[in-house]
């Protein structure tokens, strides 16, 4: 699936419907040979809006037997871009050693697929990918969304106009009004403020963001109008980056850096938001709070005000509403960059570009965009104290890296990431000496190389002013805990290894010395070892706690917690460790246990949490076996998302579904392959607007179209069912399992190392199903035997 990238008044559709029916109509009915669709038009018209909608259609994915989705953008990497459309065609990494090209195109051959190629810019790129995608004469197709008309020329071409002054006013109304009308006194002028904006859908946007504060004063808007007038720059409408400079304008003077540090981010990157706003904070861009307010949700509060504006987009939110991830539009990250450096002093480097290494300025922040593990950025770089950021992305996952002299070139660093490279482990001792560091992001590795494998990374414990500390390792031990870092908000640790004895008695004493300085206002805590009780004086010391993320141990038992009052995200990992608590603070909106055995009381205990709103069971077992039983007394009163994932049972039963989830709103079941029967009455919960399917079995998938077919019956049209067609475990439709309730990046992570796990046993639970229905049918014929 697509990610979402439109603001939540998407439901509501403005203008290009001929063009809509003319591209399904190319889908559905043009030659059986692999035809290409080209739909082109101005940065800002609406291309790749026009082509998610089209390509989100139910009726279009059930047309074609893959569906693929990618952004191509004008920095490109050919090989990163085919890893994605194989990862959601085959549901897989492609193996080491293998050609992505030549898997893709085995892949591909012989199905009818629809392959979407979002923003490509050159015929080079197109070319570069099209010799790839098979031509089966069974109705293949392939999209294309460009500013440019020359990207192909044996193309169907759609060429999107501007907008009329009509479709202009009628979207700024359903910005401004979200469908429910306009005042008369503000039609007037809104018209005359509408054929301003030039008939660009950008635009209009835009200027709905300036217009929010001031949506029903007339007075107001005339003056905006007047405003508007003196930006006109040709004929009668303004240009989008005259647009984009009112905005920016118009924004809080505190707001400005939050948004310029958008340039940061690779080109339509979809960003998660804790990360965002962690960086924020680190920065010292978040101010103006009161001593009760956390300074993460004043940033927070940051990124919906450059939302209402209209120059933030949302790609993903919470159960709650609240934003977990977001992008940008090509044309304001073009404004951002350019603003950057005069403004945030911010340096954007392109490794594949070439640039000047004596720099005609001297930034204080440095952005390293990377496509290899060259070390030219070590050679051209000079040293630098005023430099306090540095920032790395990648196109793709990255081998290891020498990142040694960042350490010895930027002595004052405050913030430094480096979570999409892999570095050695004898860089903990380097990155130990950055004693200002309030942001640290690593991914570190033992290579064959690398001479200190035996660095403690206890080192880091030097790190006093650490705001936000993320380790991730393969191989190296981290402790449970680091302590001695009073002003630590964010402590993630995680990785595919558990602790070892020698990694828990390093724990202990750690643990035993940081009690005393350990940070009061840490918010999250992730760890892949499990807690134990000796945790529970250090848990005591974190009143402020609001994610924790650990393992569980059948052995050593697990600490209380119901003393977190603040406590919202609960994630345990096991394996297959009976649940461990009877008492939770009532604060707690989310629960993901992960390969958990669960008994009825514990189902029941969970129940009863009276802010629960999110439930997520993967891997998990019941220990009354392939039965899962939810009593009349069972109620879910606020939960609004359950996610089942490979699920272990044959019997789902509810004595009342209404009663026991009133709230409910989304239901996900995925590679639940042994269910067979399952609860009939989903359809009398009036809130319930999902339902997800994903490579479960027939009996699954008739029961989601049945339940469907029930609430139209009954008149509720708002439930949509999704059965999603995968082969194997796909990449992008694990998004549905770790990201449509999730509020960080941390929890990918945690969920990322339990989809790991997951990938293992999967095909052994295909292979239980088979088993489970020889079961039930010799039941059968025994009872019939039996005369039963």
């Amino acid at each position: 699936m697509m990610p979402n990238i439109s603001n939540p008044d998407n439901d509501i559709v403005v203008g290009f419907k001929k063009e809509e029916e003319t591209i399904i109509e190319y889908l559905f009915h043009g030659s059986d040979e692999r035809e290409v669709i080209l739909i082109t038009g101005m940065g800002g018209l609406g291309k790749t809006t026009l082509a998610k909608r089209v390509y989100e259609k139910k009726n279009v994915a059930n047309f074609f037997d893959e569906c693929a989705w990618c952004t191509v953008s004008q920095e490109y990497d050919c090989k990163g871009l085919l890893n994605k459309i194989y990862g959601q065609v085959c549901g897989s990494e492609i193996k080491m050693g293998s050609s992505v090209s030549e898997e893709l195109r085995k892949s591909l051959m012989g199905k009818r697929y629809l392959i979407v190629l979002d923003d490509i810019w050159s015929p080079e790129a197109w070319e570069e990918l099209n010799r790839v995608f098979p031509s089966c004469d069974n109705g293949s197709r392939i999209v294309l969304t460009s500013r440019e008309e020359n990207v192909v020329s044996d193309a169907k071409h759609i060429h999107l106009p501007f907008f009329s002054t009509d479709e202009s006013w009628e979207l700024l109304q359903v910005k401004l009004f979200k469908g429910k009308g306009c005042p008369k006194e503000l039609e007037n002028v809104g018209r005359e403020i509408s054929k301003k904006c030039g008939g660009l859908p950008l635009t209009v946007g835009l200027i709905a963001g300036l217009l929010e504060k001031d949506k029903n004063s007339e007075k107001k808007w005339r003056k905006f109008l007047l405003t508007l007038n003196s930006h006109v720059t040709f004929g009668d409408g303004i240009q989008s980056n005259d647009a984009i400079e009112l905005s920016y304008r118009y924004l809080s003077d505190h707001l400005k850096p939050c948004l310029l540090y958008f340039a940061a981010f690779l080109e339509d990157e979809k960003i998660k938001v804790s990360k965002l706003i962690e960086l924020w904070i680190s920065e010292g861009f978040i101010i103006g709070m009161t001593e009760k307010e956390r300074v993460e949700d004043e940033a927070e509060d940051y990124l919906n005000h450059l939302v209402s504006s209209n120059l933030i987009m949302v790609s993903g939110e919470n159960y709650d509403g609240r934003i977990i991830s977001c992008t940008v539009h090509d044309l304001v990250r073009d404004f951002c960059l350019t603003k950057a450096r005069e403004e945030i002093s911010m340096e954007i480097i392109n490794m594949e570009k070439k640039w000047d290494p004596t720099l005609n300025f001297i930034p204080h922040r440095m952005c390293f965009h990377m496509h290899s593990t060259s070390d030219n950025a070590s050679k051209l770089v000079p040293r630098n104290s005023s430099i306090h950021t540095v920032l790395v992305f990648h196109h793709h996952y990255s081998p290891f890296y020498n990142a040694s002299w960042i350490a010895k070139k930027f002595e004052h660093l405050t913030i430094l990431d480096l979570e999409a490279i892999r570095v050695y482990q004898s860089f903990l001792s380097e990155v130990s000496s950055l004693t200002h560091l309030r942001y640290l992001a690593l991914e570190v590795d033992v290579h064959q190389n690398d001479d200190a494998n035996d660095v403690s990374p206890l080192l880091l414990q030097n790190l006093k002013c650490l705001i936000t500390l993320k380790l991730r390792s393969n191989k190296v031990h981290f402790p449970i805990f680091l302590g001695n870092m009073s002003t630590l908000r964010h402590m993630v640790i995680t990785g595919g290894v558990s602790c070892n004895k020698s990694c828990m008695e390093k724990s202990r004493s750690v643990m035993i010395e940081a009690i005393p300085a350990c940070s009061k206002e840490l918010q999250t805590w992730e760890s892949r070892c499990p807690l134990t009780p000796m945790h529970e004086d250090l848990l005591r010391k974190l009143p402020c706690l609001k994610v924790l993320r650990c393992g569980v141990s059948s052995s050593d038992g697990f600490p209380e917690i119901d003393f977190l009052h603040h406590l919202e995200t609960l994630e345990l990992s096991s394996n297959y460790e009976s649940f461990p608590l009877s008492k939770f603070p009532s604060s707690i909106k989310k629960i993901h246990l992960h390969f958990i055995t669960l008994s009825v009381s514990a189902i029941s205990t969970i129940a009863q949490l009276p802010n629960l709103g999110s439930l997520i069971l993967l891997g998990c077992k019941f220990e009354e076996s392939l039965i899962w039983i939810l009593e009349e007394e069972t109620k879910f009163p606020k939960l609004k998302i359950l996610q089942l994932v490979l699920l272990d049972i044959g019997i789902w039963n509810i004595s009342n579904v209404a009663e026991s989830f009133p709230c409910l709103e989304q239901l996900d079941l995925g590679y639940c392959r042994n269910l067979l029967l399952m609860p009939s009455s989903f359809d009398d919960v009036i809130t319930l607007k999902k339902i997800f399917v994903t490579n479960c079995n027939h009996n699954v998938d008739s029961w989601a179209k049945n339940i469907e077919e029930s609430a139209r019956d009954i008149g509720n049209e708002q439930l949509n069912v999704e059965i999603i067609k995968a082969s194997s475990i796909n990449s992008e439709h694990e998004s549905i399992y770790d990201s449509s309730d999730s509020n960080s990046e941390h929890e990918s992570n945690f969920v990322n190392e339990a989809w790991n796990k997951f990938k293992l046993v999967v095909h052994a639970g295909m292979r239980k199903f088979d088993d489970m229905c020889a079961k039930i049918k010799r039941g059968e014929r025994r009872r019939k035997r039996a005369g039963v």
